[in-house]
């Protein structure tokens, strides 16, 4: 009888017999972060030649990703204490969730990610991933806009993209739930995975991207084509704009980075009516 009360406590949200009041995000405990190594950020960034070799991870990053696997495999805590020191919100406040490329995007073109214009992206997350730390990394940040760019991590993930369309309309319809304008990016064209050599990502990106197009015209959001102005004609990364045939260096990044600030002063304006 213990049992079933302590059961039905927790799902109705009430506290418990002894008293011990649900918990929230707040309480959560939160192990080292898994964050790309500052080694690993300058492969991806810097114009090198492509392909380099991926970095090694160190016993201890293999470490801290074991401990956060298993206590916020969500990744709840990346940002945590950055978004309780932000400022109050203006009103041009945008934010970028996404994986590792977003991550990434922010030491490429740090002037974009100037004033209010927030970054967080969390390295190797798949859309599910994204949808579980939207309300904390999105909607409580209280931004005019959202750019959401995610799916590449799905396609190289189990179950691959079997959830990515219902993930990104579930974003898509919490945000405007809250009165967010959504920019939905194009996922950047990919030569190869270095861990999964037999997964050949172009043609699966090609598909999701004109899912991403076509639902963006049907529902009134704001599409970025990030995809062109990358992609060789093996559906692939083109040479020089990438270091490790996934990520965009930061002559990659320097392309885009136009179209997103388009992207945002059209998210703007049309908020502004």
């Amino acid at each position: 009888m213990l049992s079933f009360l302590l059961m039905a406590a927790a799902a109705s949200g009430t506290a418990v017999a002894d008293g011990t009041p649900p918990r929230t995000l707040a309480d959560m405990p939160c192990p080292p972060m898994p964050v790309v190594s500052p080694e690993r950020m300058a492969l991806i960034v810097d114009p090198r030649p492509h392909i380099a070799a991926t970095l090694p991870a160190s016993a201890q990053d293999r470490a801290n990703f074991v401990a956060w696997s298993k206590l916020d495999p969500e990744g709840l805590c990346r940002y945590r204490e950055e978004n309780k020191a932000l400022p109050p919100p203006t009103r041009r406040r945008v934010v970028f969730i996404g994986d590792s490329i977003t991550e990434a995007w922010r030491p490429s073109v740090p002037q974009l990610f100037a004033g209010d214009v927030i970054d967080r992206g969390v390295s190797g997350q798949t859309t599910s991933q994204m949808l579980a730390r939207f309300r904390a990394d999105v909607i409580a940040l209280h931004p005019a806009v959202v750019h959401i760019m995610g799916g590449i991590n799905d396609i190289h993930n189990p179950p691959g993209t079997a959830l990515t369309r219902s993930n990104i309309e579930s974003m898509v319809e919490l945000a405007r739930a809250h009165g967010i304008k959504v920019i939905l990016g194009a996922v950047t064209p990919s030569s190869f995975f270095q861990g999964s050599p037999d997964i050949v990502p172009g043609p699966r990106i090609a598909w999701l991207n004109d899912w991403l197009r076509d639902y963006a015209a049907k529902n009134g959001l704001i599409f970025v084509d990030y995809h062109a102005p990358l992609v060789d004609r093996k559906l692939g990364i083109r040479d020089g704009l990438s270091n490790d045939g996934l990520h965009p260096n930061r002559r990659g990044f320097e392309l885009i980075t136009p179209l997103a600030r388009n992207a945002i002063r059209r998210a703007l304006a049309q908020r502004g009516r």
